[in-house]
């Protein structure tokens, strides 16, 4: 890991540089953003929280493994990034409330959140008890929803109106299109579509960019065959991740024009181009017609 993000990073411009001088050279840089990552202390939201420090984020890691994510942050420090965690169950009550408070006290301000949190729990149609949908519409729908509302009264702050402000969540191919053994999770999925969709639409006023992005097949712990060691403790109960061998039509490179599955640092750089693009703050009378077009459709 320690390689990994010497490699990241590249080589470091002298401090003395102000960021306005590194942005002009590294246009992807987001010097001093505070980045909320769920699910961020391995696979993509790890990556993605390496190299979003990389560029001068600094980092708040939210994860239910309180190994990984001490590891993670040491991993960020030791290279001489500034980040800190909060580990616990996401499906929790009060998780969302009490992880932004968290990253209020300890950095100040939150400008981007990133809802990556989530695992598969597969099985066919006719096999699919309540249990195994609930719990993941749970860590799919409620908890991005939570995130965001947690958020709500920071960023609708006046004082904060001109503070970039910006929302990555997840969803999946198999929302946009449907998976076999995938029901629940397809459907919490195409939900993660609708619940941006209205975030985007709904805080526009407060200068907050809400974003989905829908990875297809990523290599990763969720998608690699079970193992029946990796697991990830919620709701009270351990769930095996992975997905099952026999599927072999997920794992059909033959459809996929690279001829490869997507790697974690792929997935990184999707989530820096959503954290870094924005648009300036509205002006009275771009903000005034936002608003009348809102209040119409309400």
């Amino acid at each position: 890991m320690a390689e990994r993000l010497q490699q990241i990073a590249g080589q470091l411009r002298p401090a003395r540089e102000s960021a306005t001088q590194q942005d002009s050279k590294d246009p992807s840089r987001i010097d001093g953003y505070v980045v909320l990552v769920t699910g961020g202390a391995q696979g993509i939201g790890r990556a993605t929280a390496n190299l979003l420090a990389t560029k001068g984020a600094k980092i708040v890691i939210a994860d239910v493994s309180e190994e990984k994510s001490s590891e993670a942050v040491r991993d960020l420090r030791a290279h001489g990034y500034e980040a800190v965690s909060i580990v616990g169950d996401a499906l929790e009550d009060g998780f969302a409330e009490k992880t932004v408070k968290y990253a209020l006290d300890a950095l100040g301000k939150v400008n981007c959140l990133i809802n990556n949190a989530g695992f598969c729990y597969d099985a066919a149609i006719h096999k699919m008890d309540d249990e195994k949908f609930d719990v993941i519409m749970k860590i799919h729908n409620y908890v991005p929803f939570r995130m965001i509302r947690a958020l709500s009264a920071h960023w609708m702050d006046p004082a904060n109106r001109d503070m970039p402000k910006v929302i990555v969540n997840v969803s999946s191919t198999s929302g946009l299109h449907g998976q076999m053994g995938q029901i629940n999770y397809a459907t919490a999925k195409m939900g993660v579509v609708g619940l941006t969709k209205t975030v985007a639409s709904e805080w526009a006023r407060y200068g907050v960019r809400c974003n989905a992005v829908a990875y297809g097949w990523m290599d990763t712990r969720l998608t690699r065959p079970p193992t029946g060691e990796e697991t990830v403790a919620t709701g009270g109960k351990e769930i095996v991740l992975g997905i099952s061998a026999k599927a072999k039509k997920f794992r059909d490179l033959s459809e996929i024009p690279l001829g490869r599955c997507g790697t974690v640092d792929d997935a990184a750089g999707v989530m820096l181009f959503l954290a870094k693009s924005r648009c300036d703050a509205l002006d009275e009378v771009g903000d005034q017609r936002l608003s009348e077009i809102i209040a119409r459709k309400m």
